[in-house]
């Protein structure tokens, strides 16, 4: 826990501390007792913010974040792993390829239609990306 936790940990003893003092004094004990409820409230939202920011989800658990150096949002890692990532990986590959070919087109079209897609998809892993190599060179040439 951090110190802004245990010191709202603590004010909340103190006020509880306080309207159990106040005993059948409604005045003093009912807001008392509303003050620590609170305080305990934004610690435990605090702390589970805290934890929960540090975590990531992965594959069959939760893992520490990344470090801070590597953003995994990067379009060239998120491209990178896709290549590992079997046919849903090769979607992503095929989507950012296209999206490439689009941003060059001038009609904004793709000459690649859903028939030649699921082609693509299906093509063994070395002519995929033989495939691929082949629309960067397009691309490349195109700029």
């Amino acid at each position: 826990m951090n110190v802004l936790s245990w010191v709202l940990v603590g004010g909340a003893i103190a006020a509880a501390g306080v309207a159990i003092q106040a005993g059948n004094n409604l005045v003093v004990a009912v807001p008392a007792g509303a003050v620590a409820v609170l305080l305990v409230s934004v610690a435990g939202a605090s702390e589970i913010r805290t934890r929960s920011y540090r975590l990531v989800p992965i594959r069959g658990g939760i893992a520490d974040q990344p470090a801070r150096d590597r953003v995994e949002s990067d379009s060239l890692l998120r491209l990178r792993k896709s290549f590992g990532s079997g046919e849903i990986g090769r979607s992503s590959i095929l989507a950012t390829v296209r999206a490439l070919e689009r941003d060059l087109s001038p009609t904004g079209r793709t000459p690649l239609s859903l028939e030649d897609e699921q082609k693509v998809l299906r093509l063994p892993p070395d002519q995929f990306r033989g495939w691929v190599a082949d629309r960067l060179k397009r691309i490349e040439a195109a700029t």
